[in-house]
């Protein structure tokens, strides 16, 4: 009786995500118009692409490194903390999204083109080619913005919002940079997001909760508040 029930309430989500499923239409509707001529000619989607290509992958690290580092050497806690607390979201979440990816096996839209489902157990320590889901870029970029959202709640409102907003924009423009660079599918998107954003905001706070822990007393020094 218990394996029938969650069958019967899992029956929706398998259907949506079934060949041919809501999902796997959304992922090839979503490719076909990305990787149209019109959309692909266009040299500002090109530099835009490029751009949050670069944020999702060495940008965010370096930003996070940056804050947290730099601003522990000019000593100044409140700027190295929120440099932290992106730097370990980004590390955890892009542990268990590496994890993930290698698992999955998913190949990359490029692979098999209007084809999403094409999935293999452990295939992606092959090769980048089936490392497709959830995307890396992504899952950092959600991370980093999540992450100091929280670190920033107690920050001037205007000053908070404007950094949140646009930690946030930048998140979304990399998961459109993915897609657009036909290296991610939807799905993979929206995997990313949610991976990504849960990871930087239970992380962040659980500091909040455990403050001057003896990570933070390691890792953030004696910098001044």
């Amino acid at each position: 009786m218990v394996v029938i029930t969650v069958s019967r309430s899992a029956a929706p989500v398998l259907r949506a995500i079934a060949p041919g499923g809501p999902v796997y239409a959304a992922d090839g509707a979503a490719q076909r118009v990305l990787q149209s001529s019109t959309l692909q000619q266009n040299s500002v989607l090109h530099a835009t692409a490029a751009a949050f290509n670069w944020w999702g992958g060495p940008g965010v690290i370096w930003f996070a490194a940056l804050l947290w580092l730099g601003a522990r050497a000019a000593r100044h806690r409140r700027i190295s903390e929120l440099g932290l607390r992106c730097a370990e979201a980004i590390a955890v979440s892009s542990a268990i999204s590496g994890i993930i990816k290698g698992l999955a096996g998913r190949a990359r839209p490029f692979v098999t083109p209007g084809e999403p489902w094409h999935w293999q157990f452990a295939r992606g320590w092959m090769g980048a080619q089936y490392y497709s889901m959830p995307s890396g870029h992504t899952t950092a970029a959600f991370a980093f913005a999540a992450a100091a959202s929280v670190a920033l709640a107690r920050g001037a409102p205007t000053q908070r919002n404007t950094m949140v907003a646009a930690a946030f924009l930048s998140a979304l423009l990399v998961a459109f940079a993915r897609m657009y660079s036909n290296q991610h599918w939807l799905s993979d998107e929206v995997a990313g997001v949610l991976l990504g954003a849960s990871t930087g905001f239970v992380i962040a706070r659980w500091h909040l909760r455990h403050p001057r822990s003896a990570f933070d007393r390691v890792l953030l020094g004696a910098a001044e508040a």
